[in-house]
């Protein structure tokens, strides 16, 4: 182990050293007046080249890294608006389908309904004419129908009533009916369900819901 003289001894010479390498670089400056413009260059490029670059360098990597980390950001923001467009284009494309396709099947419904409806109408008047025709040989009656209070229900208008003109013939006409001819009951039947289905096909359009599904 080393003793302690021996440390104090080491340390004693190395600061002799210290001094005499200060003292050599004294003289050297003060022996020539460009010496110590000289050294302070020398310093400042070690500084520069040693000190200052590598930070600048460390600095530029980081602002190169930040400005590439906020186009990505930027990228990624735009790019979610694009998907995020293209959704939305893409869900109400669907509901436009989805509320046109509802549409045409109430559509489809009324009018096979209504168009049952008159069929039914037509073979309904048509065996009342063939019954009337097979009654009263050459001759077509009206076809009475009860006026108000004796059948509830009735299709419409009392005796008088201008909207439904009575039979010519008073004679064939009870006064206690309004007489139609089967031509006009048919008429009217007729009008009477397509008004019924009408007010069908609203109530179905409006059942439709606009909205796409999941939006309130």
């Amino acid at each position: 182990m080393i003793s302690w003289g021996a440390l104090r001894l080491l340390a004693s010479g190395a600061f002799d050293g210290l001094l005499r390498g200060l003292s050599a670089a004294l003289n050297w400056l003060l022996d020539d007046w460009r010496n110590a413009p000289m050294t302070l260059f020398g310093a400042a490029f070690f500084f520069l080249v040693f000190v200052k670059i590598p930070r600048l360098q460390d600095d530029l990597a980081a602002s190169e890294k930040l400005v590439e980390a906020t186009q990505l950001a930027h990228l990624g923001t735009i790019a979610n608006f694009i998907d995020a467009s293209d959704e939305a284009q893409r869900q109400a494309e669907a509901n436009a389908a989805r509320v046109r396709a509802e549409q045409e099947v109430i559509n489809d419904e009324v009018t096979r309904d209504l168009r049952s409806d008159l069929a039914a109408v037509s073979a309904r008047f048509d065996r009342l004419r063939a019954r009337n025709a097979a009654a009263n040989p050459g001759r077509a009656d009206p076809a009475g129908l009860p006026a108000a209070g004796n059948a509830a229900g009735r299709i419409a208008g009392a005796p008088g009533d201008h909207d439904l003109p009575a039979a010519r013939s008073l004679s064939a006409c009870p006064a206690h009916l309004v007489c139609l001819t089967i031509d006009q009951a048919e008429r009217a039947s007729q009008d009477a369900h397509r008004h019924n289905r009408l007010i069908d096909w609203a109530l179905g359009q409006s059942a439709v819901r606009f909205a796409p599904e999941g939006s309130r």
